[in-house]
């Protein structure tokens, strides 16, 4: 076999290469999807729930999303009155949080809606961390539905 022919194979060969790899990124497309994801969890003194909602069509982020956040003072209102209550969630999208100086009732709602973000994983454990009248609790969210 001449010098010329072994030259052409191996050109061959890249080519065929790489159109198998630009074939094989190409395949992966990505389907669009809905994720509804209904967080709580409890401490001695608060509850907390969180409602999470994204839409998408990419593997890592989302086209829009909302979240809605309570937390929920399981005492008496009185207790807490007078208090500058704050509060921070942290989940694979980031750390949230705020402060009431007081809270106007035993709830404190939050609501946001965005474009963009990057995909909550529906199995983590969200820590939420209440502080208010020099006390202090962790509370961990846990999934409790998804669709």
């Amino acid at each position: 076999m001449d010098v010329y022919m072994v030259g052409v194979r191996y050109q061959f060969a890249a080519v065929l290469f790489i159109c198998a790899l630009l074939t094989g990124c190409a395949s992966k497309e990505t389907k669009p999807f809905v994720h509804n994801y209904h967080y709580y969890g409890e401490s001695s003194h608060w509850a907390a729930t969180m409602l999470f909602s994204g839409k998408g069509n990419t593997s890592d982020h989302y086209n829009e999303n909302q979240k809605s956040f309570l937390l929920e003072y399981k005492g008496d209102y009185e207790d807490i009155s007078h208090s500058v209550v704050r509060y921070s969630y942290k989940s694979s999208s980031g750390v949230e949080g705020g402060s009431e100086s007081p809270p106007g009732t035993r709830y404190i709602r939050t609501s946001e809606k965005g474009t963009g973000g990057e995909i909550q994983d529906k199995d983590e454990i969200i820590k939420v961390t209440v502080k208010w009248n020099g006390q202090k609790e962790i509370i961990p969210m846990k999934i409790k539905s998804s669709k």
